[in-house]
């Protein structure tokens, strides 16, 4: 089992070295999990343990990896009650700078420049007569709320939920709202709420042996809580037994007073049931007005919103909202805070949909399904192979369920229907995506500076990576490389004690560079990749998805092709244009692109390569439908795949369902052997391909190739409104395919390519193929002649074996060798057979271009 070691909540591979300290969380993943905290042993205490605790998760409850790098600064900000006799100045200080810096973060409504009337962006009549009838209430009819605090649509605390990448859009929607309501707008981001102070206070010291101190519990979630094991009462109090001074982000050991279900002993530290391994943002010390040391930044925000209130009306915009809501004790803590704010404060949570909670009122639309949020991005981080979905579920639900109870009103941002305004709408997000990508890559990069006392002047004219978010390891390599190509010019002499190391932009673009020039060549093969990061529905679709070809796989393009100008044209225009261009066929009823194409034909003219190409010229995904792909001994599941077929061509759009043969397929439904099941499977096709629920403008196009068109069932011939026939070339189509197929030849200055063709009457593009191949066997046929006859001299006179020819011994091709193949290969179909009639009578009737003309029966016989 790969990675089965995590320390401190990462990961290690194979045989990676890490160096232990004090704290350290050390977990062993194998048939359950097993936690432990790594202290060093001391020479004069020889006896004590040097795993003073230890504990087994079941992997199949609770999740291994926790976020151990999101460290909250109160572990700096809290003082030691021995050494700091005006600590409770010391929190007023404290939360005085926080308020202050609360009013210089306030916006006014004379301040805020986005409108209603103004919005940059596409803005639904729906969502915006929603938002401002539930805000009324709450913020110009104080006197009427307590009539109203029971309906959930008029709720002062609202869900803002919408589609990935609407962050930005988000808070100016709210900017807009506060802007029509003359209000106050507070932005706040859930790093304030994790219990961040302001930098002015980041100078205390931690816990010391000894301390008295009282369980507050974490702002954030502290990761797993161990089997039976359950978390202290608020305000129980506790001494401090086991520090690890050389770690700061390490836990500390408290033994508690009174007894703790499930509790330790912290390795013979004090008695069993009594010890517990805490996060130092969930201990306050002892002592009188513990209560203020305790109380976290959302008391000052709640404190300094109810203040203002009395003057203005005040909005509170909350952030990331998945993020508070992931233990019970955060969401109990803020959902009493919430509930308790007085009228005329308006609280709006920002919630981006994911995979995980896909939003009913997305009308099924799969672009909602590709998330590029910050809490996407972490949940992709921390996955990992032990089997966990079960719990992955359970949390999710869980969350979900906290979040419609902290806000019980929800507004969901509408996307437009009209296809032109839902395209430009997506190109924004996608440009706000990469704003938000290229700002956290920024933030991440700057903190590891700061923390390994490096600086950059130039950082953020440097640091614009907006197509990928960086993970801490690729960060690591970009300062690593950065610093090694500055000291290679510029070499540290003798670096003082509290020297910082200033990295120049050059240098860090070209850690950048370097690590992009590295991923570069497996990014190139990652389109099958992302393929595979499709969410499917069901297990049909995930079956199909891995015989979807990407259209860089093809490999075949209407230059491999010779001939068929008019075919080519005409899939231009019914094909790739609709999918390359869609808003131009957004205007009116009578431009949706085109559902079906069938192209017949007799065999070996090129239908299966046509299709191929049109996938590729177009930029769409193949889905290249047999039998043996949507069959199943099952009863019923045939149908199933059949509409997997069409639900995943959808998600994956633009996209083209390839039929190959599809009178096997679809053909006549009046036939008496005909088994049940492939009627089912057959009307199932049709109802999918062009039913009740399918969309008209979706970018789905069928696709059909048959030598039997006149096999096919009439609605399947109705679906298929645009029919082409691929005919035999005639004389100068099949020098055109000639010269495709030789152009990679060394030809003699004999060779005819006219005259060939004209040799060749009735030959199709395949029989063509057929036919250079034998004569390019001749000349290798006549080396192996010369060789056998050498050998055998030489063996008759005693001598040597001559050496073997080469590829440069090959001679030219000759007109000859083409007539002497010309002999051996012929066409594979007639031109006068009844098969040929057959086809050219079907396509006077029904194809594209025929006559029309049914010829009338006659008297005489």
């Amino acid at each position: 089992m790969n990675k089965v070691v995590h320390v401190n909540g990462k990961a290690l591979d194979k045989a990676a070295k890490v160096t232990l300290i004090g704290g350290d969380e050390v977990m062993f993943v194998s048939l359950g999990t097993h936690a432990y905290i790594f202290q060093q042993l001391l020479e004069e205490k020889a006896s004590t343990p040097s795993l003073c605790s230890k504990c087994v998760i079941q992997q199949e409850q609770y999740p291994v990896v926790k976020d151990k790098e999101i460290v909250s600064s109160l572990c700096k900000t809290v003082g030691e009650q021995s050494y700091h006799p005006s600590e409770e100045n010391m929190t007023f200080g404290r939360h005085q700078l926080l308020k202050d810096d609360l009013k210089k973060a306030a916006i006014s409504a004379s301040d805020i420049s986005e409108s209603f009337d103004n919005f940059p962006y596409y803005l639904s009549e729906n969502t915006k007569n929603v938002l401002l009838s539930s805000s009324y209430v709450n913020l110009c009819c104080k006197e009427s709320t307590k009539w109203t605090k029971d309906i959930s649509s008029l709720c002062k605390r609202v869900l803002l939920s919408g589609p990935p990448g609407s962050e930005i859009y988000q808070e100016l929607l709210v900017k807009a709202l506060t802007k029509s309501f003359g209000a106050k707008l507070l932005v706040i981001d859930y790093s304030l709420l994790s219990g961040g102070q302001p930098s002015k206070s980041k100078e205390s010291k931690p816990y010391k042996k000894g301390d008295r101190v009282r369980y507050i519990g974490p702002i954030q979630s502290s990761g797993f809580m161990f089997e039976g094991q359950r978390a202290p009462d608020y305000g129980s109090q506790g001494e401090v037994r086991l520090t690890f001074a050389e770690n700061g982000s390490s836990k500390v050991g408290v033994r508690f007073d009174k007894q703790i279900p499930g509790g330790i002993d912290l390795g013979g530290s004090c008695e069993l049931d009594h010890g517990l391994f805490c996060s130092v943002d969930s201990l306050c010390l002892d002592g009188p007005g513990w209560e203020d040391r305790a109380k976290h930044s959302f008391d000052v925000v709640f404190e300094f919103a109810s203040e203002e209130s009395q003057q203005v009306p005040v909005i509170l915009f909350l952030k990331d909202v998945e993020k508070i809501c992931g233990n019970n004790y955060t969401y109990h803590g803020l959902k009493n805070k919430l509930e308790s704010f007085p009228a005329g404060v308006f609280i709006v949570g920002s919630q981006i949909q994911t995979d995980a909670r896909k939003d009913k009122s997305n009308n099924g639309s799969p672009w909602l399904k590709f998330s590029y949020s910050q809490a996407a991005i972490l949940d992709l981080a921390f996955q990992d192979s032990f089997g966990r979905a079960g719990e992955k579920n359970k949390e999710a639900l869980k969350m979900s369920k906290h979040i419609t109870k902290l806000f019980p009103n929800k507004v969901t941002i509408e996307s437009p229907e009209d296809e032109t305004e839902l395209s430009q709408w997506k190109q924004l997000l996608g440009r706000d995506i990469e704003i938000l990508k290229a700002k956290a890559n920024f933030l991440k990069i700057q903190s590891f500076l700061t923390r390994h006392g490096m600086e950059c002047t130039d950082l953020e004219s440097v640091v614009c990576v907006k197509d990928r978010n960086l993970t801490s390891e690729c960060v690591d390599k970009i300062v690593g490389y950065a610093l090694s190509y500055q000291l290679k010019d510029h070499p540290i002499q003798t670096p003082g004690k509290d020297a910082r190391v200033v990295l120049s932009g050059v240098s860090l673009k070209y850690g950048i560079d370097l690590l992009e020039s590295i991923q570069s060549g497996p990014k190139k093969k990652s389109t099958k990749k992302s393929l595979k990061d499709v969410v499917t529905e069901n297990e049909f679709e995930k079956r199909l998805l891995p015989d979807v070809i990407p259209p860089d796989e093809i490999g075949v393009t209407f230059e491999d092709i010779g001939a068929l100008e008019n075919v080519k044209e005409t899939l231009q225009e019914l094909v790739m244009l609709p999918l390359q261009r869609p808003e131009l066929f957004s205007k009116g009823q009578l431009m949706k692109p085109c559902k079906g194409i069938l192209l017949f034909g007799p065999p070996g003219t090129g239908k299966t390569m046509l299709a191929k190409a049109v996938a590729t010229e177009a930029g769409a995904n193949f889905i290249n439908i047999s039998m043996s792909s949507i069959a199943s001994k099952w009863f019923g599941e045939g149908e199933k795949y059949v509409k997997a077929v069409f639900s995943l061509a959808s998600k994956i759009s633009p996209s083209v369902i390839f039929v190959d043969e599809v009178d096997g397929m679809l053909g006549r439904r009046e036939n008496p052997g005909e088994h049940e099941a492939m009627r089912k499977m057959k009307n199932e096709f049709m109802v999918n391909w062009d039913g009740l629920r399918t969309k008209d403008k979706e970018r789905v196009l069928v696709l059909a190739a048959t030598n039997r068109p006149f096999d096919l069932d009439e609605a399947v011939v109705r679906r298929l409104p645009r029919r082409l026939m691929v005919n035999l070339p005639d004389a100068p189509n099949r020098k055109k395919i000639l010269s495709v197929i030789l152009a990679k030849e060394d030809l003699a200055d004999d060779v005819d390519l006219e005259a060939l063709a004209n040799l060749t009457d009735g030959y199709s593009g395949s029989d063509l193929k057929n036919l250079c191949i034998t004569a390019a066997h001749r000349p290798i046929r006549e080396i192996l002649e010369r060789e056998k006859k050498e050998r055998t001299l030489a063996e008759a006179e005693n001598r040597p074996a001559p050496p073997q020819c080469c590829s440069g011994d090959v001679r030219s091709l000759k007109f000859s060798d083409f007539k002497h193949a010309h002999e051996q290969v012929c066409a594979s179909i007639s031109s006068d057979s009844k098969n040929m009639n057959e086809l050219v009578q079907w396509n006077d009737l029904y194809g594209e271009g025929g006559s029309r003309h049914k010829t009338p029966l006659s008297y005489f016989m």
